[in-house]
């Protein structure tokens, strides 16, 4: 059962990442559209299609996953984190954080939050920051995507927090569960010779220092902290 958890946990991973991918904003240019055409939206798929025999992937309608959130858990984190008062991702636009229906982890790091945008569905989030000649996201869902049974994915070592860190086409992925939600965190460089992108030093100190939780309206409702 643990195994099949974790396997839904990674594959859930990987798909975030891909979404938070398609929200990157570039570091000096916007997107440029026509007058008075509507500007480009980012979407969010709720049917996942993964390379191989395994077919599309389907995500539960309902947030919390197996178990649910940690709520006491989350709320021990958001007072530990100034109670919600942290200067960490102020810049973030609060009425997307207030749709968010789960605590939202933030690496404190005033320098890479300073700049950063948030999109939120409700049960998933993406943040996206950008570094000099690279681009972090951030992602956070309840939710997990059932594999067949039968399926066979061959699982990298896990660590504390069913941490996983993958190498990707141009940077390193970093995955993990915490207060019951899976929490991805994705370097991408411009260029391959990036040293932050070739090891995973980068995107490591990134989890080791996610340690800001923000509650928005939503996530406050549920844990039974009132608006």
């Amino acid at each position: 059962m643990r195994n099949q958890k974790i396997r839904a946990l990674i594959v859930a991973g990987a798909t975030l990442a891909a979404v938070a991918a398609s929200a990157q904003v570039a570091p000096t240019t916007a997107p440029t559209t026509r007058p008075g055409a509507a500007r480009p939206a980012v979407t969010r798929p709720s049917v996942v299609a993964v390379p191989g025999a395994l077919g599309p992937l389907t995500r539960p309608p309902v947030p919390g996953g197996p178990g649910g959130i940690d709520w006491k858990g989350a709320v021990g984190g958001l007072r530990q984190s100034s109670g919600g008062n942290s200067p960490i991702g102020r810049g973030l636009d609060q009425a997307a954080i207030d749709k968010t229906r789960l605590p939202i982890l933030l690496p404190n790091d005033a320098d890479l939050m300073g700049g950063a945008r948030i999109y939120s569905f409700g049960d998933y989030y993406s943040i996206t920051a950008n570094l000099s000649g690279a681009r972090v996201s951030l992602t956070g869902t309840a939710e997990t995507m059932s594999l067949p049974a039968t399926s066979k994915l061959n699982l990298p070592n896990i660590g504390p927090e069913q941490l996983v860190i993958q190498r990707t086409v141009d940077g390193q992925l970093a995955s993990f569960v915490r207060y019951g939600v899976l929490y991805t965190a994705e370097l991408r460089c411009d260029t391959p010779s990036d040293t932050r992108c070739r090891t995973e030093t980068y995107v490591r100190s990134l989890v080791a220092k996610s340690t800001v939780v923000v509650m928005g309206k939503a996530a406050r409702q549920a844990a039974g902290l009132g608006a």
